[in-house]
């Protein structure tokens, strides 16, 4: 497919990403490996799901923790199954990464600095340009296929429960870095998204938002995904005080952390921004 046609496919779930999109195919069309950075919300999935539904290729997922192997990564053999054929393909479990190789997809890795530094090592062959390939012992070299490429994500914000990733990994890739959508493109992601016609309500809930981000008693704020649920809870024309900061409440108070010196609630706080977005015209006590 054209690189303009697939550009056109991924606008229609994308905004404001073009640059992105751009880097993204070049780098694929080199065999580059590729990381997308950013806090969580920024739609690092979002654009490796979509790049890969407009090239048509297949997506396989991990998760990075801190239980994820090798194996896990690159396939097993089935005990019962090796016991009846002995090593070989009819007993090989393919992984994820496996997978990916032999169908020519992406293999997405998610937050792969929560991921043991062994098991990431465990990936760096297939990702170089030109090796392609990884070695699975008793079985064979995998070589990938036509169409194979790797996108890692990383949340540059979480440190516990991470692990310092080799430098080899790094070298091997390009990096991409998404920041937080305001204003009016977070309008159209939300409306992209909720398919709300009231746009009065969607600028509401995206700068309710992007308060809870900017506001200091908050160490941590609320994504776009905030914004997007907020509005799909408040379209069918929710009006009363109390079932808006129910609604806020449930949304938010997941979402957002305090900072350590502050004695208020998180309720009282989130208040305090509803009076600013939403309740503007209401008499104060």
């Amino acid at each position: 497919m054209h690189a303009q046609k697939i550009l056109n496919a991924c606008k229609k779930n994308l905004i404001d990403l073009d640059e992105e999109i751009i880097l993204i195919l070049k780098a694929i069309g080199q065999n580059l490996s590729i990381i997308i950075e950013g806090e969580s919300g920024t739609g690092k999935t979002e654009l490796a799901k979509t790049v890969a539904a407009a090239l048509k290729r297949p997506f396989y997922r991990v998760d990075g923790d801190e239980n994820l192997t090798i194996t896990q990564l690159r396939g097993w053999f089935d005990p019962a199954l090796v016991i009846e054929s002995g090593f070989g393909e009819d007993s090989f479990i393919p992984g994820p990464l496996t997978l990916a190789m032999l169908n020519g997809g992406l293999f997405f890795f998610n937050e792969v600095n929560r991921a043991p530094s062994e098991s990431i090592n465990g990936a760096l062959s297939a990702m170089d340009s030109r090796e392609r390939s990884i070695e699975i012992p008793q079985y064979k070299n995998i070589e990938a296929e036509y169409g194979f490429y790797t996108i890692f994500t990383l949340n540059p914000s979480e440190y516990i429960g991470t692990n310092p990733l080799p430098e080899a990994f790094f070298d091997r890739c390009i990096r991409i870095y998404l920041s937080h959508k305001t204003g009016k493109d977070a309008e159209k992601i939300v409306k992209l998204r909720t398919s709300c016609t009231d746009s009065e309500l969607i600028q509401k809930c995206v700068l309710f938002t992007e308060k809870t981000r900017l506001n200091s008693n908050f160490e941590r704020g609320a994504s776009i995904r905030a914004a997007i649920q907020l509005t799909q809870l408040l379209m069918d024309g929710v009006s009363d005080d109390n079932r808006i900061l129910l609604t806020i409440n449930a949304v938010f108070s997941g979402k957002i952390k305090l900072q350590p010196d502050i004695s208020r609630s998180v309720e009282e706080c989130l208040e305090e921004i509803a009076e600013e977005v939403f309740f503007v015209n209401r008499p104060k006590n």
